[in-house]
């Protein structure tokens, strides 16, 4: 078991402090065999866990953790010194439990705690019946065909037993944490459905069925479930398992999932600012439309509320920026200088491509990838591709430059930098009102380092941006050899 610090996203800002009780919380705990040492108390929230307590072992294994703020509540851990841990359910705010280290499970009896005890109930009849199963195969290694058939009947039977009590179980006991946690984990109970002409399962109506009935047993009021594993699982299986990997799949299910949350504030704010987070920081090109849709639909509209003025601002800024930079949205027009001081406009370009580099003379990684574009670019010229780069350099010393397009062979390129506005260090726009200004060209095309990737089609509408990072340089190529095909 690790330590887990609590990492705030740029952007994602949950408040885990919603209070059930303004009682102190006390937890008596006795694990024998533990002495003179230490153990933490952990929680789960979302896919991580965090410390919240941590307590002295005393000789004969007994500790105590208690603390005078509210505890929410959940799924909590007891972390012991080797790295093992337990679980304990946290909806009463004092009980006490008594363990053995060589059997934590099974010898685990707790007092004051109505929901641990029937949480380690079902957790010890598992148990059993799980020893059992193995003893079971056990046998079935070294015996007669109909020995082995009899041994099969038997594990039949004692899955049936398994799966009447978890039923009954939830049945019996509705209401309690550990129930809501058990429903949520169940599978989606498939009906018959009718086979295809051709006789065979009709696998698309199938998974259809599935998908919408996937949140049938969640309980999306309970934000007790956002302290426990099983709520990012469910969340994370819909959108990977259950959802094509294309911008637009993806935010039919993230609507869907936040629209299912509206039902707990709680739930809704960890739930927004989850997607949130994810497809900002996702490397996948494309997927920045899903965190551009999230911030409009939500964001700017004001219904989220857990952020503050500053980080707001930041942001929208971010959505703002790379908004126009989206995969199919037309890319800004550049309109700069040339060595010999002629105006290049982008627009004016007429290729079925049009390749936009932007580099630093100074920059390695640049040394090292751009003489490989090179040499695909002079083979697609001679495959008959009409294509056309344009390399702008976007640290703005003149001889450096001149030298990186003479070392490097770039000259048949289109080579453009922005000189006449940026002297000494400062912006002046009246120098030269004819070009996009530096360094509004790195803010323009979001160029936070070098080199930068983008790929237009004829009507200068973007087929690959560098958002999330430049794709190899190998990928770049069957992206214009496909495009080329069309």
């Amino acid at each position: 078991m690790r330590k887990y610090l609590f990492y705030t996203l740029l952007f994602l800002v949950v408040i885990c402090n919603n209070s059930f009780s303004k009682e102190t919380y006390r937890f008596e705990g006795q694990v024998k065999g533990l002495q003179d040492s230490t153990c933490m108390l952990a929680y789960y929230y979302g896919d991580k866990q965090f410390a919240k307590d941590t307590a002295e072992i005393d000789h004969e294994g007994r500790f105590v953790f208690s603390g005078d703020d509210t505890l929410d509540h959940g799924m909590y851990m007891v972390v012991l010194p080797d790295g093992n841990y337990f679980e304990m359910v946290v909806t009463e705010d004092s009980f006490s439990f008594t363990t053995s280290l060589d059997n934590l499970i099974g010898d685990m009896k707790f007092t004051n705690s109505y929901e641990n005890e029937k949480f380690y109930g079902y957790m010890q009849f598992i148990s059993e019946k799980q020893k059992a199963l193995k003893e079971l195969q056990a046998k079935k290694e070294n015996v007669s065909e109909k020995e082995a058939k009899s041994i099969d009947i038997q594990i039949e039977e004692m899955g049936k037993v398994v799966m009447d009590f978890q039923s009954n179980f939830t049945s019996n006991n509705p209401n309690i944490l550990f129930s809501k946690i058990l429903n949520a984990s169940k599978d989606v109970e498939m009906p018959k459905f009718p086979l295809l002409a051709n006789g065979t399962d009709d696998k698309d109506l199938q998974f259809k069925y599935y998908k919408s009935h996937f949140f049938d047993t969640f309980d999306f009021s309970d934000d007790r479930l956002l302290r426990t594993p099983i709520f990012h699982s469910k969340i994370n299986t819909y959108l990977e398992n259950l959802t094509a990997k294309t911008p637009d799949s993806i935010i039919v299910s993230c609507d869907y999932l936040i629209k299912k949350s509206r039902v707990n504030q709680d739930v809704f704010r960890y739930v927004v600012s989850y997607l949130t987070s994810t497809y900002e920081r996702s490397k996948i090109m494309g997927l920045e439309k899903v965190f551009v849709h999230l911030v409009n639909k939500y964001y700017k509209t004001n219904e989220v509320t857990w952020v503050d003025e500053a980080q707001m601002f930041k942001i929208i800024d971010r959505a703002e920026t790379i908004e126009p930079l989206m995969i199919g949205s037309k890319a800004p027009n550049l309109v700069l200088r040339d060595s010999s001081d002629v105006i290049h406009n982008m627009y004016d370009i007429k290729r079925d491509l049009t390749m936009i580099i932007f580099y630093d003379p100074d920059c390695g990684h640049c040394k090292k990838e751009i003489p490989v574009i090179k040499q695909n670019y002079d083979k697609w010229l001679n495959d008959g591709i009409s294509i056309e780069v344009i390399a702008v350099s976007v640290e703005l010393d003149r001889e450096k430059w001149v030298d990186f397009i003479n070392t490097y062979d770039i000259g048949d390129w289109t080579n453009v930098a922005e000189f006449k506005t940026f002297v000494d260090g400062e912006f002046n726009r009246q120098n030269d009102p004819y070009v996009t200004p530096f360094p509004y060209i790195k803010q323009l095309y979001d160029i936070n380092g070098t080199p930068k990737v983008y790929l237009l089609d004829k009507d200068k509408n973007i087929l690959v941006n560098a958002i999330k990072g430049n794709i190899g340089v190998e990928q770049l190529s069957e992206v214009v050899l496909k495009e080329a095909k069309k």
